[in-house]
């Protein structure tokens, strides 16, 4: 695809790798991979992606209405470099690519414990999508140095390949709903009166990123983003917050605010545009509509707690100071009502 993006100077180092992952389906990992991809093409970056999830392929329809929007309407909207991945059952072809990948794997299946309910079986590896392709798209994005993003959208399920991806991570990000339902994709809750242990997933992902580290020397940034939070301050959200205090020291990520509940990330979907966008042609897209101003702050705000975007960038919007007293009075009722 097409990229239009701020000039940026040339890139020297290798791109800075974002991987966005959970077990499950249906917790917004690609309307959020949408909105960093967008963010950090607003901001003057060079972004490429590859969506990995070859069953859903959510963010690639993403992209493709993206793109048919941007044809129809000429209003020139960032577009990444898209890298297609297919499917293909080749396992044994990773071994024939890299020494650290090798050992990669190596050391995540030295360090890995069995376990009856682990869902990283043998029959995982040859469904995946192609490894040997995916890696050499990722070595020719190294060897052109064009870009300082890689974003990788993951599907659900422990499969080969995700979890090499999320080895490959500089940033690992991974969106839960705020609930107990959706809660068990990190903590194995069993009695009540237990302290919360990590569920079967958390713990994979946990030794990937220990074998990344062992391999490579690199740590990963591993950020828990509590996703479609309600408005209003409840009790479930209270629990929540105090187990993740708890499992967080154990696995050692951080934790975010999400996104809030909101129509518009849903509704934004057919179009390919995100509530960073300015855009005229779409019912409820007005400048003047506030609850997507809202949403366009809650955006811009999560992307630089997370890390990939310095506070003063060209995301910088200009409704912002008419609407961030909004937001900060919003949170600090709900950091008030967390205290109590």
């Amino acid at each position: 695809m097409r990229t239009s993006i701020v000039p940026s100077s040339d890139v020297q180092s290798s791109p800075h790798v974002v991987v966005i992952g959970n077990q499950k389906g249906g917790s917004g990992k690609s309307t959020f991979a949408m909105h960093i991809i967008v963010a950090l093409l607003k901001a003057g970056k060079r972004v490429a992606c590859f969506d990995l999830d070859l069953n859903q392929q959510t963010l690639t329809r993403y992209l493709g209405n993206r793109l048919e929007w941007d044809r129809e309407h000429e209003q020139k909207l960032e577009l990444p470099d898209y890298y297609p991945v297919r499917e293909e059952a080749a396992y044994q072809k990773a071994w024939s690519h890299g020494t650290d990948l090798r050992q990669f794997i190596s050391q995540f299946t030295k360090t890995r414990r069995a376990h009856k309910d682990d869902l990283m079986d043998g029959s995982a590896f040859g469904h995946s999508a192609d490894l040997s392709q995916f890696v050499s798209q990722l070595r020719q994005i190294g060897r052109a140095h064009r870009h300082d993003f890689i974003v990788i959208d993951t599907p659900g399920g422990v499969q080969h390949l995700n979890l090499i991806a999320h080895g490959m991570a500089d940033t690992l990000i991974t969106p839960i709903n705020d609930s107990f339902l959706d809660l068990d994709v990190l903590v194995a809750i069993e009695r009540s009166d237990l302290e919360p242990q990590p569920s079967v997933y958390a713990e994979m992902v946990w030794r990937a990123l220990d074998a990344r580290r062992k391999v490579s020397g690199r740590a990963t940034d591993w950020i828990v983003v509590r996703n479609r939070l309600e408005s209003v301050e409840t009790n479930n959200h209270r629990q929540i917050t105090r187990v993740l205090d708890v499992i967080q020291r154990t696995l050692g990520f951080r934790i975010a605010r999400g996104l809030l509940e909101r129509p518009v990330y849903r509704e934004f979907f057919a179009a390919g545009l995100t509530v960073l966008d300015s855009v005229e042609g779409l019912k409820g897209a007005a400048e003047s509509d506030r609850p997507n101003l809202l949403a366009r702050l809650e955006v811009q705000n999560l992307i630089r707690e997370i890390g990939l975007i310095e506070k003063h960038s060209d995301l910088e919007d200009e409704a912002s100071p008419e609407i961030e007293p909004e937001m900060a009075e919003a949170s600090d009722v709900r950091t008030d009502k967390d205290a109590s």
